[in-house]
């Protein structure tokens, strides 16, 4: 048996070796690892003694309160340059069949999360883990740790329990690495254009064609450099007579629309298709199309009526306009010239009269509708009336009609024939009065009398107008050559009742008017 004294030197021996073996070596390296190694107590391979003798079990003795701790700052060694401390930390004494800890702390340095922190520790064989804080990803004593993430400034501490098996160097190496990311945040963005145009389906050819471009960025983030272009087809420029449209949106935010009007107008007829784009930054582009049909209202009038009325006498005009186009004649209006020498007195479909003309508001005409209004004048004078009619609406040619009628007047020429004196007695005179009137309309030309006498009457003299012609029995008046209408010319025959009885005074009377002779009797009494 180990006397006291003998015990105790040992223990005073053991305590001044691990003591100087600190002083000289502050820190150690496995082969390889270079910093990524922990400071032990001691690096120096141990001196082989031989073993001793077998002693009775020493009775446990109380640690001392000493702790040494090896510290690692990684990767540069000095605190401000650097991104992880490491220390572990042990008694700095310890006793075969006591349990102690080992006690590792890793810290962050930084002021970012760093990522994949691996600790390794090479616990030595000589020592029994018993526990330990944080699970290792290995078995055995060569332990692995490793945290995906050790946030700014955070640490992480384990806790390593165990006994030491035999006496001599308990020798503890700690190697430590991570990955320190420099991360650039990137936002990743996809716009999308979506273009869409409206336009009327039909206009007429005078109305402005109004386009309208619509892009929206249906995606996500900013669409650059957008641009709309819209070429024209043939038959349609804008208002400055332009066929080419280039609209510079610029930026369009997610989300956002832009919208721009065109206005066009047509310089023909028919169905027209325009293509628009848009494109952006990037190989955006989208498309849209519209058609749009260009149509024109065509006006087609006509006008009947007879070709000849008697004066004084109604004529019946018929007006009728139809939309022969493709387009919807707007604001239709037909108006009619009382021609000189008649006069209004009817109209249909409310035809208004104002400073000669007579107008019917008709409003819209459909393409292949039809429009009929009458009017009815009187001849106010012989002759022909030309009556002219016309129609307009928007955006079509005015149109006009005419006819043309004759009116004539009706001969109506009253012969009277008088006597002044009857009865007469045989060698007396008497006078006979002959009267043409025009009751109608048309003037009497050249109308001529004969009278013819009996023979119980001799002729005296004639007055009148116009002379007389005597030959026997027959006195003939030279023609008239006219008789206005209500005009009215007498004669004047004077004879001598040469004989007794019931004496006729015969009269004919002709005109260009006159197909037939008219003729008049005036009975006289010639007594003895």
């Amino acid at each position: 048996m180990m006397k006291r004294s003998q015990l105790t030197n040992a223990v005073k021996l053991m305590s001044l070796l691990v003591a100087v073996l600190m002083m000289s070596l502050p820190g150690c390296s496995a082969p390889g690892e270079g910093q990524g190694l922990i400071p032990c107590v001691s690096c120096a391979p141990a001196a082989k003694k031989a073993a001793p003798a077998p002693a009775p079990k020493p009775a446990p003795i109380v640690q001392a309160p000493d702790v040494v701790c090896g510290r690692l700052v990684w990767p540069t060694g000095n605190l401000a340059t650097s991104s992880i401390l490491v220390e572990k930390c042990a008694p700095s004494v310890v006793q075969v069949g006591v349990p102690f800890d080992f006690k590792i702390k890793v810290k962050n340095l930084t002021g970012v999360a760093l990522k994949n922190v691996v600790v390794k520790d090479d616990v030595p064989s000589s020592f029994k883990v018993s526990s330990v804080s944080v699970k290792p990803d290995t078995a055995g004593n060569n332990m692995v740790w490793t945290f995906d993430t050790l946030p700014a400034g955070g640490e992480k501490v384990i806790v390593i329990s165990g006994t030491p098996t035999s006496a001599g160097k308990l020798e503890n190496c700690l190697a430590v690495t991570h990955q320190l990311d420099t991360c650039v945040a990137l936002n990743v963005v996809a716009p999308a254009l979506k273009l869409t145009k409206e336009a009327p389906a039909s206009v007429l050819k005078c109305d402005p064609i109004p386009f309208k471009l619509t892009v929206e960025n249906t995606g996500v983030g900013d669409a650059r450099n957008v641009v709309i272009k819209d070429t024209l087809p043939e038959g349609i420029v804008t208002e400055a007579g332009q066929k080419d449209v280039s609209i510079n949106v610029g930026t369009l935010p997610a989300g956002k629309s832009m919208s721009y009007t065109i206005n066009a107008k047509a310089t023909k007829t028919g169905n027209f298709t325009n293509s628009a784009s848009a494109s952006a930054l990037g190989g955006l582009s989208a498309n849209a199309t519209s058609t749009t049909a260009v149509l024109s209202p065509e006006l087609k009038i006509t006008k009947t009526g007879p070709a000849m009325r008697f004066l004084g006498r109604p004529v019946d005009y018929q007006i009728t306009v139809t939309n022969t186009g493709n387009g919807v004649a707007r604001n239709v209006v037909i108006q009619d010239i009382i021609p000189a020498g008649a006069n209004s007195i009817a109209t249909s479909d409310g035809g208004q009269l104002a400073d000669g003309k007579i107008s019917w508001m008709v409003g819209n005409l459909e393409p292949r509708a039809s429009k009929t209004v009458t009017v009815k004048v009187v001849g106010t004078q012989l002759g022909t009336i030309v009556n002219t009619a016309s129609a307009t609406a928007y955006c079509a040619e005015a149109v006009t009609a005419t006819a043309k009628t004759e009116i004539k007047g009706i001969p109506a020429i009253l012969l009277e024939c008088i006597d002044l004196v009857d009865p007469v007695e045989v060698g007396g005179e008497t006078t006979y009065v002959i009267t043409v009137t025009n009751q109608g309309s048309l003037t009497g030309t050249n109308i001529g009398l004969t009278v013819v006498l009996e023979d119980e009457a001799q002729y005296i003299s004639a007055t009148g107008p116009t002379e007389a012609r005597v030959s026997g029995k027959t006195i003939k008046l030279a023609p008239l050559p006219t008789l206005a209408p209500k005009e009215r010319q007498s004669w004047q025959i004077k004879v001598k009742a040469a004989g007794s009885g019931d004496v006729r005074f015969h009269v004919e009377m002709i005109s260009d008017q006159i197909d037939r002779p008219v003729r008049e009797t005036e009975s006289t009494n010639f007594y003895q």
